[in-house]
């Protein structure tokens, strides 16, 4: 009998209860990670795919140094773990965030021995109360703050060094290249913490300097842990001190649990053309304005800089992202979810609970009481008054 760890968007192996239980309890373990094809029918960014072999190549390195191979199988996911998993398997896995992962779990659960764990949020459902999550996130905020917990991340199985980061060749044009793997967002992690999180808050809409965290892309796929995250910001914070911008980083970990709790319990609504709205709407869909928007040709200088950058870089600023959701929802009155389906084949931090719901907000059909519009021009003249962001990408 063996251990099968499943590995999907906790691809790390510091604070890994998976992985941790499975070296404590069975002395035969693999670890397999699915390329579903079928959730591949669209065009993946280049950047996008470079960052998640980068981050498997990584994974691979650490896993080895205790023996356990990362074996790739491509395919859909229940097929192809049905033909990679032996009848007395025990797989060891992490509970995901969205419907598809869901549905996958189920039917591992169904057929074999698991172990399953939840590290993905950095609150765990039960320990915020037993009633409906509040829809409005100052009210589930105040929630988590009176009543949420979260545990203290665990340390990699011994025998496990983290492999020293690599030096990353960067897009001349961009503030900050990204390198896929654990190493790489410990090694942010670190440098971020050093300084610039102490003037995050004053600093984090800074559109070419490496001000805002950046550490997006490894939660997404689960480099890092937001536990990890917060232990070490707490450390921070007890050698030179908390203040509103430290605060802010974990300010910034709360929506990241709010959009994935909200999305755990509601299923597929966000997926709808109303999303966790009640009644009927109808979003257009013109050919011709959408590919303008993605080739960053809309004729709208600020707004079509931002698409140049995700195109070239698979990264936007959090500003920017609402920019443009914007500019595509309530300038062009396009459907909304082709811009969150369009950022899903592009960002190397895609987290389908934090795009569909960031997305939703935009277009007024999420966790919001007002429909928010950012005017690009209001937006260049406060945010890049002297073009320098501008200029550089268009």
């Amino acid at each position: 009998m063996r251990a099968v760890v499943w590995y999907r968007h906790d691809l790390r192996v510091d604070d890994h209860e998976a992985l941790r239980s499975a070296c404590e309890e069975q002395d035969v373990i693999r670890a397999v990670y699915v390329k579903d094809q079928k959730k591949r029918d669209f065009k993946r960014g280049t950047q996008q795919a470079r960052f998640e072999q980068e981050t498997l190549d990584n994974l691979a390195g650490h896993l080895s140094q205790i023996g356990i191979t990362l074996d790739i199988v491509e395919g859909e996911t229940s097929e192809a773990l049905d033909s990679y998993l032996q009848a007395d398997d025990t797989v060891y896995f992490h509970k995901m965030t969205g419907t598809e992962e869901a549905t996958s779990e189920q039917y591992i659960e169904d057929r074999y021995t698991v172990r399953s764990f939840e590290t993905q949020t950095l609150h765990r459902r039960e320990d915020i109360g037993s009633d409906e999550l509040k829809r409005v996130f100052t009210a589930f905020r105040k929630r988590v703050e009176a009543k949420g917990t979260f545990y203290d991340p665990l340390d990699p199985p011994t025998g496990i060094q983290l492999i020293k980061e690599e030096s990353v060749e960067a897009v001349p044009e961009t503030a900050f290249p990204f390198r896929g793997g654990e190493s790489a967002g410990r090694a942010r992690l670190q440098e971020y913490l050093a300084e610039p999180v102490f003037t995050y808050k004053e600093t984090r809409n800074g559109f070419l300097r490496n001000d805002s965290s950046k550490l997006s892309a490894w939660l997404a796929n689960g480099s890092l842990s937001p536990r990890r995250v917060m232990a070490e910001l707490q450390e921070a914070e007890r050698k030179q001190g908390a203040n509103e911008s430290t605060y802010w980083l974990y300010f910034e970990l709360l929506w990241r649990d709010f959009f994935h709790l909200t999305m755990r319990e509601t299923g597929s609504r966000l997926f709808r053309a109303s999303g966790l709205q009640e009644g009927q709407y109808t979003w257009k869909a013109n050919q011709l304005a959408v590919e303008r928007w993605i080739e960053g040709k809309t004729g709208v200088p600020f707004v079509d800089a931002f698409m140049n950058e995700i195109r070239e870089t698979g990264w936007m600023s959090n500003r920017g992202r609402q920019i443009v959701a914007s500019y595509l929802i309530h300038e062009l009155k396009q459907d909304w979810r082709i811009g969150a389906r369009y950022f899903e084949q592009q960002l190397i931090d895609y987290d389908v609970a934090s795009n569909y719901g960031n997305w939703a907000f935009i277009a007024g059909v999420g966790n919001a009481t007002r429909t928010p519009r950012f005017d690009p021009a209001f937006q260049q003249q406060r945010y890049d008054p002297n073009q320098h962001f501008t200029k550089r990408w268009t």
